[in-house]
């Protein structure tokens, strides 16, 4: 095993190693198959009945690894021993540095044994004595990181080493910040960080390195910002990235590393851009920009100007170089970034003027004599609709001109042909911008309707089926400009298409779902008439049963029955919308989300929230109206039972049965406290054990008691002796326990209930 994993050069340095390496290799496929037998000796001791057999087996099994641990531990004490030997060569050090670091990379153990054999101080002597060996500082200083993190990186800065080696240590630091950060370690390091940035001796990669990593360290954490501006971090960054700038293209990474630690110093704290203001970092920033060689630091560059001097700097910055892409390219990001945030008075009377230039820019970067790339095309109208995102609120159609173009000629972008991948991301762009305005200002609807949106957003349906997500944009947009409607009519014109289905389902699910959070709900949206809700079931059900095999697109379709259905008239949802849940479930029974949606309709089914009028307009709060409403419930669930859905609820809470599938477990629980009654769920539950169904089940049990206490009727003592024993199970399951507590307060309810009546 030591041998199979040494690197060129260490067998050749130990005697006789050659001749060890050839046994080692001779022996590697036995060895390989020893190891097998230990593991499967000591797995199937555990499963032998005969005790003396058992022990006799599980013995030798322990001996053998405690063997293999014993050599395994000497290995890495081996390798300390040859990283810290005074006598050692560069290429047995940097061959066992690499073993070490290699062993030490993912292994708690192994790392464990490395700081018992005073790895890192064997580390630390092979880098100082072997420093100008490139490969042995790159695996030790790796190997640091493995034993002891940042700050065993941070105490080999403390040593006086050569630039290259500072330098690898410095990249390793910023690699580690980018992957986790430690509040406690951080400050000293950064600290350390600015004490070397301050010494100014050291070469450009190390002056880079350190930039990264300060800028690694303070990552919009404005308690750290304040250390590094308590330390005058912000002179010494300006003064490095002046000095990077009269050195040439190779300093092209430093001049970057500044900049993005500036501006990420004044994303986190506004006093902190004041800072950098009061120490000219905007006119340094600007003259950058104005003698850009159009690299990335040219576009790092607008984006701290953006935050620092505002958007109106940026148009400036971004006037003087109109030649630089980098200099566009960076300030239409920013543009992009900050426009639709501001919300002072003074910041959004500036936005007209910043519409005005976007515009002017998008005409010139679209005219078919420019030669500039898809992606400036990109950024600009990005720009563009976070501009205009940022004006809607304070502005109704006719108050701003140039609002109003712009908005028109989002609309006219819609009309163009898609010729490849930028032209649809811009299309996604305009079309989320067209449907947000909307829901932010309604009176944008009218002023869109009159310009003839819904035709064009119907073409771009039309025309975008192989953009899927394109596709969803343009529901979507449609959606908020003239609601649900309009998603089905589409629908109806589109069967034959899956992805259009899909897209339209989506819709459907974001105008109605009232649970929903986030930037994507439509509940402004116009939804329909309750006595429209069978007609609008019938059409999904047909656009389900067209693709039964397309396990998403029968998810999604469940899920809108189950929204329309509980705003539908009590017992009105068509067979065939019933039918095609069942045929969904049925077909993908293995698939979890498909059943979850399923159940999800069965729920709605049962228990609709809409109709408030019987037949012949019965007041469903009179005697009549409940004696009907209970007739309708009933046929609801003899069709649902005539179709199987208590079989499925039970095959749910058995074979779906773990965390990831808490919405499922608990709809189905709900669905068969309905159809089969309380006592039934409860004994699936007392079935599948301690764990989520049981927890989920109790939880769904609850919830049903709340809402239907009469169901408990004639079942109380054994729902309550069922559920004690189940929490007794369970004791450190806090959730199971309130909820279970929840269940037994419902059946003292309904004892108490049945008393009274009985008196």
């Amino acid at each position: 095993f030591f041998f199979s994993m040494t690197g060129p050069g260490v067998v050749d340095a130990m005697h006789n190693g050659g001749q060890m390496a050839a046994v080692a290799a001779r022996t590697a496929s036995s060895t390989v198959k020893a190891f097998y037998v230990i593991k499967e000796l000591a797995k199937l001791s555990l499963q032998v009945r005969h005790e003396q057999l058992q022990g006799a087996a599980a013995q030798l099994a322990l001996e053998a690894l405690a063997h293999v641990e014993e050599c395994s531990h000497r290995c890495i004490q081996l390798l300390v021993r040859a990283l810290g030997a005074h006598d050692t060569k560069p290429e047995l050090a940097a061959d066992a540095a690499w073993m070490l670091h290699k062993l030490t990379q993912r292994c708690d153990v192994t790392r464990q044994w490395g700081r018992e054999a005073d790895g890192l101080e064997a580390v630390r002597f092979a880098i100082a004595r072997h420093s100008e060996h490139y490969s042995l500082v790159q695996w030790a200083v790796g190997t640091v990181q493995n034993l002891s993190g940042l700050r065993g990186l941070a105490s080999l800065l403390g040593a006086r080493l050569p630039d290259s080696v500072v330098a690898s240590i410095l990249w390793s630091v910023y690699d580690l910040l980018k992957l986790e950060r430690d509040s406690n370690e951080s400050v000293e390091l950064l600290r350390l960080l600015v004490q070397l940035l301050t010494e100014g001796s050291h070469d450009i990669e190390v002056q880079s390195a350190c930039c990264s990593a300060i800028g690694a360290v303070i990552i919009e954490d404005a308690r750290l910002g304040a250390l590094l501006v308590e330390l005058g971090g912000v002179p010494i960054l300006l003064n490095t990235l002046r000095q990077s700038r009269t050195l040439g293209s190779a300093t092209d990474t430093l001049t970057c590393a500044c900049i993005n630690t500036l501006a990420s110093l004044a994303k986190a704290s506004s006093s902190h851009a004041e800072v950098i203001r009061q120490h000219g970092g905007v006119q340094v920033l600007a003259q950058l920009d104005a003698q850009g060689r159009g690299g990335c630091e040219d576009e790092a560059a607008m984006w701290a100007l953006g935050y620092l001097g505002g958007i109106g700097t940026v148009l400036q910055a971004m006037s003087h170089a109109p030649a630089s892409q980098a200099v566009v390219r960076g300030g239409l990001d920013v543009i992009a970034e900050l426009a639709c945030q501001l919300n002072a008075p003074y910041e959004v009377s500036t936005l007209p003027e910043v519409l005005q230039a976007l515009l002017n820019l998008w005409c010139q970067i679209s005219s078919p004599s420019q030669t500039t790339g898809h992606r400036c095309r990109k950024k600009c109208i990005g720009a563009i609709c976070s501009t205009v995102t940022g004006l809607v609120p304070h502005a109704d159609p006719g108050q701003c001109p140039e609002l109003d173009r712009a908005v028109l000629g989002l609309l006219e972008v819609q009309t163009q042909e898609i010729a490849g991948d930028a032209d649809v991301e811009i299309a996604e762009l305009t079309l989320e911008c067209l449907g947000r305005l909307m829901l932010i200002r309604p009176s944008w609807q009218r002023h869109l309707q009159q310009f003839g949106a819904e035709e064009v957003f119907s073409q771009r349906i039309r025309t975008g089926r192989t953009h899927r997500r394109m596709l969803k944009y343009a529901f979507w947009a449609s959606a908020a400009l003239s609601g649900l409607p309009f998603v089905c009519k589409q629908l109806q014109q589109h069967l034959r298409s899956a992805d259009t289905i899909i897209a339209g389902f989506c819709t459907i699910i974001d105008i109605l779902d009232d649970d929903l959070e986030g930037d994507w709900v439509l509940r402004q949206a116009e939804r329909c008439d309750e006595n429209a809700v069978p007609g609008v079931l019938r059409l999904i059900s047909e656009a389900m049963e067209g693709y039964l095999g397309d396990a998403l697109l029968q998810s999604r379709g469940c899920h809108c029955v189950g929204l329309l259905a509980a705003h539908a008239p009590l017992g009105a949802a068509p067979r065939e919308t019933i039918a095609a849940v069942f045929a969904a479930v049925r077909r993908h029974d293995r698939c979890s989300y498909v059943a979850r949606d399923a159940c999800y309709a069965f729920h709605a089914l049962l228990e609709p929230v809409g109709g408030g009028l019987g037949p012949a307009g019965i007041n469903r709060a009179t005697e009549d109206g409940t004696r009907w409403a209970t007739e309708r419930r009933e046929a609801v669930a003899a069709l649902l039972r005539e179709g199987g859905a208590e079989a499925i609820c039970r095959q749910c809470l058995t074979e779906f049965a773990d965390i990831a599938n808490v919405e499922l477990l608990e709809e189905a629980a709900v669905v068969l406290c309905a159809l089969a009654g309380v006592p039934a769920v409860l004994v699936v539950l007392a079935e599948a054990g301690p764990g989520p169904a049981r927890t989920v089940g109790i939880k769904a049990l609850a919830e049903f008691s709340r809402q239907q206490p009469l169901k408990l009727r004639g079942c109380v003592e054994a729902v309550a002796n069922a559920v004690m024993a189940m929490a007794a199970e369970s004791m450190e399951d806090a959730m199971l326990q309130q909820n279970a507590a929840l269940v037994l307060g419902f059946c003292e309810t309904c004892r108490i209930s049945e008393g009274v009546q009985q008196i």
